[in-house]
């Protein structure tokens, strides 16, 4: 390049250099009126830092170098300014298009006045495109690694809060801040759940799970190997197997944490599967706890039919019937046989165990010792 055009281009860029002041308002300006995210900030503040980009920008061009280290910095300072403050990165690049359209005018402007050639702004266009994007790589950057520091924060403090929810560690006035932070409803109701995850799930296939629940999301922590978090009220669907506790408020949700835990644990003794919660599973819960119970009703009730396959066959046929309300022809019709032969076969249930079934009461004692016998060896199957 002669001296004469690089005088040119010196006069050119140091216009644009001096008018960065004017530029910086100009672009705080648009920006602000087209982004409602940065008409929520300090127009000083933006001001300052965009003044600052476009002087660092102008500099490297009127010196014809890349941008330095220092340059950089500041850059990665904006982004990561820019993320903390809750400016998306989509924001940022439309605010940096605005400006890198205030500072092409500017240069152009500046090109006319000092009477510089087309060649000469072109080449110096190129060289700011250049800069441009080395400074765009710079604080992109660093607004994503802001982003996904806050992201891992923020699914820190809430998987940290569930848990202390579930397990009742949280005084009353902790769990109000916390839930008010999170944006919870104090007094709304959620279900506590728990399931075992497979052994070769993922963390990633884990956290999909919640997306089915509900509304809320993220509120999902580790309870001793298990998934564990809770959802809004709602009736559980899906195929996988959940146990949810009963609906609460927030400062209940230890309680149905513990009863989703139950259900857990007797959905894995009974072989159940699917969304589990109190309605469905009855009165199973009781049986896996009480053991004792069920071992003492089992002798009583079932020990006297033997353990042959005709013993089987009477404990399929009572079972089937306790679970069709006492009606023989639903229970004929769920066993593929004659009424008259459910009839004989109850007959000989009761004379067996010397019992009555018609009795609500033995009935009841019937049913738990089955499944107390159905949890421990497996049969007879549940009923479909």
């Amino acid at each position: 390049m002669s001296s004469t055009r690089a005088a040119a281009k010196q006069r050119m860029i140091t216009l644009v250099l001096d008018n960065s002041p004017e530029m910086a308002q100009r672009v705080v300006a648009r920006a602000r009126a087209e982004m409602p995210v940065y008409a929520r900030l300090s127009a000083t503040t933006i001001a300052r830092s965009t003044e600052s980009i476009l002087e660092r920008l102008a500099r490297a061009l009127l010196d014809s170098r890349p941008l330095h280290a220092e340059d950089l910095s500041a850059l990665r300072e904006f982004g990561e300014t820019r993320a903390r403050q809750g400016v998306s990165l989509a924001d940022v690049q439309s605010g940096w298009r605005i400006a890198v359209r205030e500072i092409l005018a500017e240069l152009t402007g500046a090109a006319h006045t000092s009477k510089v050639a087309d060649r000469v702004l072109l080449e110096s266009i190129t060289d700011l495109l250049d800069l441009v994007d080395q400074a765009s790589i710079s604080f992109s950057s660093a607004h994503r690694e802001v982003e996904i520091a806050q992201a891992r924060h923020d699914e820190q403090f809430r998987a940290e809060f569930t848990r202390a929810l579930l397990l009742g560690t949280l005084g009353p006035a902790e769990l109000q801040i916390r839930a008010q932070q999170l944006g919870l409803d104090i007094e709304g109701e959620y279900r506590a759940f728990r399931s075992r995850p497979d052994e070769d799930a993922t963390s990633a296939a884990l956290q999909g799970i919640t997306s089915r629940f509900s509304t809320v999301r993220g509120f999902v922590t580790t309870v001793d190997g298990d998934l564990a978090g809770f959802v809004e009220n709602s009736t559980p669907t899906g195929s996988r197997l959940i146990a949810y506790g009963p609906a609460t408020r927030l400062t209940d949700l230890d309680r149905s944490f513990r009863l989703a835990t139950r259900v857990l644990a007797t959905a894995h003794l009974f072989g159940l599967s699917g969304p589990l919660d109190l309605d469905r599973v009855g009165l199973l819960p009781a049986i896996a706890a009480d053991t004792e119970l069920g071992a003492e009703l089992a002798h009583r009730y079932l020990d006297p039919l033997g353990d042959g396959e005709a013993a089987r066959t009477l404990i399929e046929t009572a079972a089937r019937f306790l679970d069709a309300g006492m009606r023989v022809d639903v229970t004929a019709e769920r066993l593929t046989v004659h009424p008259n032969t459910v009839r004989y076969r109850l007959a000989r249930f009761e004379e067996l165990a010397g019992t009555d079934l018609r009795s609500a009461g033995t009935a009841l004692q019937v049913w738990w010792a089955i499944q107390h016998r159905r949890a421990t060896t497996g049969y007879p199957a549940p009923s479909s």
